[in-house]
C-alpha cells in the first residue's frame, strides 16, 4: 500500500519541485531587473549631476574672468581684434601717426564686450538646469568640449540677443563709434575727417587710403560693428568655457568634486 502511495505521490512532488525552481527563476529575473533598472537610474542621475556642475563651475569662471575690468583687452586668447576688413587702413593709419585711433576702437570694443558678459550668468544657469538626461549622457560621452557645444546649440541665439543691448548701450557710453568714425576718416570719409578735426595728417593719411584703395575697406554699415562685438563676445566666453572643460575632463582630480570626478574620472 505504501509502495502505491508513493508512486502516486511521486509525479506531484516532481510538479511541485519544479513549481518552486520556476518561481524562484522568476523572482531572481524581476530582483535582476530591478537591480539592473536602479543601476541604471542611479548612473544617469549622478551623470547629469556631473555635467551640470561641471558647466556650472566653467560658467562661472568665464564670466568671472571676462567681466572683470580689461577681461578681455588683457586676454589674448579672447581679445577683440580688428575686423579683418580695417586692418588695411589700420595699418596705414598706423604708419601716418594714428594708431592712437586704432588702439581706442580696439579698446572700446573690448571694454563693451566685458560689460555685456556678465549678462549671459542668468542664462546659462537656466541652460543648465533644463539639461535632460539624454543631454547628460551625450556630453559624458562626447568630446572634449561637448558640453560647451551643448551651450552654443541650447543658448546662442539667447545669449546674442541678451548682450546686444548692452553692448549697445556700451558702444555710445565708451564712444566705440567715435573711434570707429576716427578710423573712417584714414579712408577719406569725409563726415569721419570732421568729426575727429581737418588737419594735415588725417588728410594726409585720408589720400593715401583712397591711393591704396582702401576707401571701400571698411565695414559698410555702423551696425555691423556692434554685430561683430556681439558675436567675438559669445565666441570669447565659449572659448574659456571650452577652456575649463577641457581641464576638468583631464584632470578631474583638480576640481574638488567628487561627483565630476566619479563622471569624468573614468
Amino acid at each position: 500500500m505504501l509502495k502505491q502511495t508513493l508512486i502516486l505521490l511521486t509525479p506531484l512532488m516532481l510538479c511541485a519541485a519544479n513549481w518552486q525552481d520556476t518561481l524562484n527563476t522568476a523572482v531572481n529575473a524581476a530582483s535582476s531587473t530591478q537591480t539592473t533598472t536602479k543601476t541604471t537610474t542611479t548612473s544617469q542621475s549622478t551623470a547629469t549631476s556631473g555635467v551640470k556642475e561641471a558647466l556650472s563651475l566653467g560658467a562661472k569662471q568665464a564670466v568671472s574672468l571676462l567681466g572683470k575690468e580689461n577681461g578681455y583687452l588683457n586676454n589674448s586668447a579672447v581679445k577683440i581684434p580688428l575686423p579683418s576688413s580695417m586692418k588695411p587702413i589700420a595699418t596705414a593709419a598706423e604708419k601716418l601717426g594714428g594708431k592712437s585711433y586704432v588702439d581706442d576702437f580696439v579698446k572700446t570694443m573690448n571694454t563693451a564686450a566685458t560689460k555685456s558678459v556678465p549678462k549671459t550668468a542668468s542664462i546659462l544657469s537656466d541652460t543648465i538646469s533644463s539639461m535632460s538626461v539624454e543631454d547628460a549622457q551625450a556630453i559624458v560621452s562626447g568630446g572634449n568640449t561637448a558640453a560647451t557645444d551643448y551651450f552654443k546649440t541650447k543658448a546662442g541665439s539667447k545669449l546674442l540677443s541678451a548682450i546686444m543691448p548692452i553692448i549697445k548701450e556700451s558702444i555710445s557710453e565708451s564712444q566705440v563709434m567715435s573711434s570707429y568714425q576716427a578710423l573712417k576718416g584714414f579712408a577719406g570719409g569725409s563726415s569721419a575727417t570732421q568729426a575727429i578735426g581737418n588737419n594735415a595728417l588725417v588728410g594726409q593719411a585720408s589720400s593715401l587710403a583712397k591711393g591704396l584703395g582702401m576707401g571701400d575697406a571698411l565695414p559698410s554699415g555702423d551696425e555691423d560693428i556692434e554685430s561683430y562685438i556681439g558675436r567675438k563676445t559669445l565666441d570669447g566666453l565659449f572659448y574659456m568655457i571650452g577652456e575649463k572643460e577641457k581641464a576638468l575632463r583631464s584632470n578631474p582630480l583638480a576640481s574638488g568634486s567628487s561627483i565630476i570626478q566619479q563622471v569624468f574620472g573614468k
